[in-house]
Formats: structure tokens, sequence, C-alpha cells
């Protein structure tokens, strides 16, 4: 099914995206300064790294594979992913209204958030089988 390709590449493309945007904050102090949540404690920002990794890059590649695979598992994982995302979007929303700090990590994050989100209820809603029509309606 095209749709099902479409929804498995965005997946595969934040699963490498994921890897590519911790390997800059890494290697680039001029990236890194535009995110930062704390400039003067970089571990603040390091401590999503684990999670990131976990949960996203890894939920998105394997949530890609099920889906390619048209696996029944592949809804859970790809909402699995979908809250992982969106967990950090929250904390995110809470940091920038506190500290005022943050501005363009959390729109980069309700970005990924929203498409993800988007993606999950896509693949829940081609996984379900089709409803019969009512008959006690006349029409």
């Amino acid at each position: 099914m095209p749709a099902q390709r479409v929804y498995a590449g965005y997946l595969a493309l934040q699963a490498v995206l994921g890897i590519g945007w911790w390997v800059l904050l890494a290697t680039s102090t001029t990236v890194r300064s535009g995110f930062e949540l704390m400039p003067e404690r970089h571990a603040v920002m390091d401590a999503f790294v684990f999670a990131d990794i976990a949960v996203v890059v890894v939920g998105s590649a394997v949530g890609a594979w099920a889906i390619t695979r048209g696996s029944a598992w592949a809804v859970p994982i790809v909402w699995f992913t979908a809250g992982g995302i969106v967990y950090p979007t929250l904390y995110l929303l809470g940091w920038v209204s506190f500290t005022g700090v943050g501005s363009p990590l959390l729109a980069a994050m309700v970005a990924v958030s929203t498409l993800t989100l988007w993606v999950a209820f896509q693949v829940w809603r081609t996984s379900r089988p089709p409803t019969p029509p009512r008959r006690d309606r006349p029409f």
C-alpha cells in the first residue's frame, strides 16, 4: 500500500535524522548554541540522549520496519514512539514557559510530535478492518 510506504519512510527518515541530530549537537558548537537549554550546563540537554536514541531512533526504525512487513505490532510500536516524542515536547513546553529559553528546540519538537502523532494515527486507522454499513438506518 503506497500510504504505508510513506509512513514507514517518514519513520525511517526520523530515525536517521535523530542520529544526525545528536552527532550535530556533539560536533557543532554553532548548532548546539542555537538549541541549548542551559548554555552553562550542557548536561541538561545531554540528559535526553539515551532516551532519545532508545525511544525515538530505535522506535522509529523498528516502527518503519514493522510497517513495511505489515506486522500486527506496528501500531503499538508507532504509538509508543509517538508518546516517547510527545512527553519531552510537553516537558519543553513547561521549560520554555518557566525559563523563556529553548523556543527553537520546542518549535522543532512540536513539528516532530505533530508529524509522528499523525503517522501513528494513520497507521492505526489503516490497520483497522473496514466497518460494515449499518442496516438499522433507512439510508
